[in-house]
Parts: structure tokens; C-alpha cells; sequence
């Protein structure tokens, strides 16, 4: 079925003009179907919102053997002002030593801010994805790393990987699709849950989208 509605909602990607008359169609529940004209990430991509972190030269960190409550080996933190953080992508990969085969990467994002800003994993990089980037090079999200949580969070398990031989290199890819969005001053906890192995090391690397939201 279809319907006509008058828009006039402007964003950061564009705007309809107030009062021009747009044919939608809807579904049995009154949804919106939209036809996709572009790759998923392209239209950000565009308007220069896209950003990126991973550890550059820093040493990669190790494995927790339980689910943590306050304490995550890596965090993604909020320095910004006023634009969220629009989690895109997590993924982490051995970079040293000898892993488990098993591996679980977990997520938590506490309901309360940071009590003060947590300070850059040094040498670790975050980058505008490219050159475009509306807000310039420096992205307002970064790394961090041995972070105390502001309070305990909904741990989740948003990939695992089980790879016979247990060889470097092996990692997970999770696409969380803007399922986490980090406020300002907030930080989301990251972590590698697997058995001991011989003592591995992970790198983790973070697409998302800085953009202006309003929650609730």
C-alpha cells in the first residue's frame, strides 16, 4: 500500500523542503520501505562522520578468563562535547604469543557517565576514516585501556571465534550496527574473555559516527 505525507525534515545529510509533497509506501504496520541507493556506510562516509581507533604502536593487551564487572581491558571514551558516539564496528586480533582457540568479545556501556576524563592509551591512534571529516582529523572518541567503569554494565557477547591451532592472527569481527551509543562522557567497556593460553596479546581496532542525537 502506499500513502502521501508532507515533509519537512531537515538533518546533518540533507533536507526536504517544507511543504513538497514525497510519495511513501508503507507496509501492513505502517513502516516506512525504503529502497537502499547506496552502500550502507556511504552516506556518512560523505558527510565525513565516520572515525576510527585501534592501537597503532601500542602493545596489544591480554585476555580476562571471567566477565568482568567494573574493570574493562579497553575502552572506547567520549571526549566530546555534545555528538554521540555511533558504534559501528568492533573487532580484535592476536598480535603476539600463543591464544586459546577460544575467544569471546564482550561489550558493556554503563547507564552513568565517567566521573573525569579517562586518559588516550598512549600510541594507540584514533583518525578520521576520511578526509572529508566534518569536524577535522581529531575525532572526539578514543581509546583507553585498564578502565574503571563508572558503574557495572549489561555485559554482552557480541562475537566468538573458535579456531583450531590456536594461531596468531585469528581475532573477531562483530558489526554492532549502532547498537551501542556512547553519550559524552561516557565510555564503553571492551574486553577478550578466553582461556589463559600462552600469555597472548590483542589488538582492537573501532569504526563509528560522531553525530548529534537526541536520546529518549
Amino acid at each position: 500500500m502506499s500513502d502521501t505525507t508532507k515533509v519537512g525534515t531537515t538533518s546533518q545529510f540533507g533536507s526536504i523542503g517544507e511543504f513538497i509533497e514525497r510519495t511513501v509506501r508503507l507496509d501492513q504496520h505502517q513502516n516506512m520501505m525504503v529502497a537502499e541507493g547506496m552502500p550502507p556506510l556511504a552516506e556518512m562516509a560523505r558527510a565525513g562522520v565516520l572515525y576510527g581507533a585501534n592501537n597503532g604502536s601500542a602493545v596489544g593487551l591480554g585476555n580476562v578468563a571471567a566477565i568482568p564487572t567494573t574493570t574493562a581491558t579497553y575502552g572506547l571514551y567520549n571526549n566530546h562535547s555534545s555528538k554521540h558516539l555511533v558504534v559501528i564496528k568492533i573487532a580484535v586480533i592476536a598480535t603476539s604469543l600463543t591464544p586459546t582457540a577460544d575467544l569471546a568479545l564482550i561489550a558493556g556501556l554503563p547507564g552513568t557517565p565517567q566521573a573525569s576524563a579517562e586518559t588516550k592509551y598512549a600510541n594507540s591512534l584514533a583518525l578520521a576514516i576520511n578526509s572529508n571529516a566534518a569536524s577535522g582529523a581529531t575525532p572526539g572518541g578514543y581509546l583507553t585501556d585498564a578502565v574503571t567503569l563508572a558503574d557495572t554494565p549489561l555485559w554482552q557477547t557480541i562475537g566468538t571465534a573458535n579456531n583450531t591451532g590456536a594461531l596468531l592472527g585469528h581475532g573477531v569481527v562483530a558489526w554492532v550496527n549502532g547498537m551501542y551509543v556512547v553519550p559524552p562522557g561516557y565510555c564503553l567497556g571492551l574486553d577478550m574473555l578466553a582461556s589463559a593460553g600462552t600469555t597472548p596479546k590483542y589488538d582492537i581496532d573501532i569504526l563509528w559516527a560522531e553525530l548529534e542525537l537526541n536520546l529518549g
